[in-house]
This record gives structure tokens, C-alpha cells and sequence, in this order.
């Protein structure tokens, strides 16, 4: 089966738009501590993120660095919600005790690919930004700066979550999801640029 980048760009665009999704529903159900709930989240985020990362090479030849990002945080998203599902709520999450000690520096390298990924998706959404806004005329172009200024907040503030750990989590984790929700519409602007020029 042969998926060129325009469709990979369409389906990268998706599964980053349900993993926004996902998230916003974590937060809103308040699935911190319940497994019950968290668990379906994680495990759907964890086929998501193979997704991006697997099809994020398949973008390689339409802008290797929005690809090698994609790839990244994808990559990275796997790990943090693999780690969720095998080690949180086994090193005593979510129980009536106290977690183990060990819990708390899972949590933290957890948290630390989390902001890596949000970075990386911050790097591929200022990139983007910027070729629709160069590229592109009307409300397209407005949405190319929209995520670009997203990308640079979502990149940096991630950073500085990855130096100051789980004291960033929310103000870091809001702006990465901004990110990459424009991130999503800008691959899928992309691809309707795409689909016009063919």
C-alpha cells in the first residue's frame, strides 16, 4: 500500500486533531487517578501517536524538517503514554497509600517527553505557519500566522517546562495543544494548496 504525502498529510492532520480532543476530555473528566478513565484515553492516544510518527516520514519529501518533527513528537508522545499504561498506576497511582517513590521520577521523565513533544509539534507548526503566510492569500494565510505565533509559544514554553518540570505542566500543555491544533489545520491548508496546484 503506497500513501503519498498529501495523504499522510491528511491523516497526520486527524490524528493530531482527535489527540487534542483526548486531551481537552483527560482534563475535563478529570481522569488523574482513575484508570478506568485514563486508560482508554492513553491507549487511544498511544495508536495516535504511532500514526503521526510512522506517516510523519512519509511528509520527509514535502518539508524534512515539519516531518523529523512530526516523527519526534510522536515518537515521544508513544513513550509518555506507554509509561502511563505500564508504570503509573502499577507503582501505586490512583491507590489509597501513597504512590511509591519511584513514581515520582516516572512522572517527571513522563512529563519530560510530553513537553519534548509539544516542542517538537511547536518547531513544525511555526514552520508551516510561516509557508502559508508567505504562500497563501485571504484566511489561510491569517491561519499561517495564527500557527506560527502558536508554534514559537508552544516551542518555548515547552522548553522552559523541560528546564522547570511539572511547574510549567499547565500553562506548557495549553499552549502545546493550541500548537497543535493550528498545526493540523495548517498540514490540512497545505494540502488543499496541494490538491489546487495538481
Amino acid at each position: 500500500m503506497h500513501i503519498d504525502s498529501r495523504k499522510a498529510a491528511q491523516i497526520v492532520a486527524i490524528a493530531l486533531l482527535v489527540t487534542v480532543i483526548t486531551q481537552i476530555a483527560y482534563l475535563v473528566l478529570e481522569a488523574g487517578g482513575q484508570s478506568h478513565i485514563a486508560y482508554p484515553i492513553w491507549r487511544t492516544e498511544a495508536v495516535l501517536a504511532l500514526v503521526v510518527a510512522v506517516l510523519g516520514f512519509a511528509l520527509f519529501s514535502r518539508d524534512a524538517i515539519v516531518g523529523g518533527c512530526l516523527v519526534a513528537g510522536g515518537t515521544f508522545n508513544l513513550f509518555q503514554t506507554g509509561m502511563g499504561l505500564t508504570m503509573f498506576y502499577q507503582l501505586g497511582y490512583g491507590g489509597e497509600g501513597a504512590p511509591e517513590p519511584a513514581f515520582f521520577a516516572v512522572l517527571g521523565f513522563s512529563f519530560f517527553l510530553y513537553f519534548a513533544a509539544k516542542a517538537a509539534l511547536g518547531i513544525a507548526a511555526l514552520v508551516l505557519g510561516v509557508d502559508l503566510w508567505r504562500g497563501r492569500a485571504g484566511l489561510w494565510r491569517w491561519l499561517g500566522l495564527l500557527a506560527a505565533l502558536a508554534g514559537v509559544a508552544g516551542l518555548a514554553l515547552n522548553l522552559w517546562a523541560m528546564a522547570m518540570g511539572m511547574a510549567a505542566v499547565f500553562i506548557a500543555g495549553a499552549a502545546g495543544t493550541v500548537a497543535t491544533f493550528l498545526l493540523a489545520l495548517a498540514l490540512l491548508a497545505g494540502d488543499a494548496k496541494d490538491e489546487a496546484a495538481a
